[in-house]
């Protein structure tokens, strides 16, 4: 397991860490045991399983500025300009940035988290609240940079079934830091707690197929926290435009109330960018989690070297 050297407060001003009873997901229109209804997207074009409130991003990492438009009291106008927290971002693997937004102590506390691929051409960001009077508002986006690519199929190792391994980055609402009690505990806004772990991605590009695991994940905002189930994101298809939308169980085969999507992109689909929205913990059913893995192709430049190690070619 790689874990962070140390549990990082998203903010100097956040001081103490405990679960937040009140946030309650807003999902049940979305997802119902596990079934969704893959023409529902949002006008990004992302299956509102893993959009949900967020209407759309933009992100320019070179600037590493992120401009959001969410339906969930953040601010406005539409289009809200999280600022970039260097405290938020410590402790994530490496190429995720954090960001935060709170216009006021008694307004919500957001935190985004974006990552843009080793090609530059696929990226992926996560938003979200950490809960305030028994609601909060989550989402995530992806896109890509030109058209879908897939690798050339042919015989052996690599050419055409390839593996992608990375960094994994979720939001929670049940982790995170408080902030500071000023007020009266039923006004107080929660933060969300940070998540990180690894992602592992297995793609057979002639059966057009995916399947994978997100693992090793730890709250690095509430070590104190048992440790958290592995997730496996079961076998799906892949569409004629490299996009990708499927279901979740635990390493025991039982169904996580959740999905899991995303894009490939890049020459040869050199890259992925996903999400993943889920009730991270069967006995804490008002809990969420939404998540996002931005992957590099084994065998390519950029790859995870120690996730890689065994796949081929190599």
């Amino acid at each position: 397991m790689r874990k962070p050297v140390a549990a990082l407060a998203v903010l100097c001003l956040l001081a103490a860490c405990e679960g937040n009873p009140l946030a309650v997901d807003e999902t049940e229109d979305v997802i119902d045991d596990g079934e969704v209804e893959e023409e529902e997207t949002n006008g990004a074009g992302i299956p509102l399983a893993l959009s949900n409130n967020l209407d759309g991003v933009v992100y320019n990492p070179s600037a590493r500025t992120l401009l959001v438009s969410i339906r969930g009291l953040d601010g406005t106008p539409e289009e809200v300009e999280f600022e970039y927290n260097s405290a938020a971002t410590a402790g994530l693997p490496s190429g995720h940035f954090a960001f935060t937004k709170q216009e006021d102590a008694l307004d919500r506390f957001f935190t985004g988290v974006a990552k843009e691929a080793n090609d530059g051409d696929t990226r992926a960001v996560v938003v979200s609240d950490g809960g305030q009077f028994n609601r909060f508002f989550w989402g995530g986006h992806y896109e890509r940079d030109g058209d879908f690519d897939p690798p050339p199929i042919g015989d052996g190792p690599g050419a055409g079934q390839v593996s992608y391994a990375g960094g994994y980055v979720g939001l929670d609402n049940y982790s995170g830091p408080t902030p500071p009690q000023t007020t009266d505990p039923v006004l107080q806004p929660q933060a969300p707690g940070r998540v990180v772990g690894d992602a592992f991605i297995n793609v057979n590009f002639q059966d057009m197929l995916v399947n994978g695991a997100i693992f090793n994940r730890y709250a690095i905002d509430n070590p104190t926290l048992p440790e958290l189930r592995d997730v496996i994101m079961i076998v799906t298809d892949i569409e004629a435009d490299g996009t990708f939308l499927g279901e979740l169980e635990s390493v025991e085969g039982e169904t996580i109330s959740g999905n899991y999507g995303g894009i490939f992109g890049g020459n040869n689909s050199s890259s992925v960018a996903g999400l993943i929205g889920f009730i991270p913990d069967p006995d804490l059913p008002r809990s969420w989690e939404t998540g996002m893995f931005v992957l590099t192709q084994c065998g390519m430049s950029g790859e995870d070297a120690a996730l890689c190690a065994e796949t081929a070619p190599n």
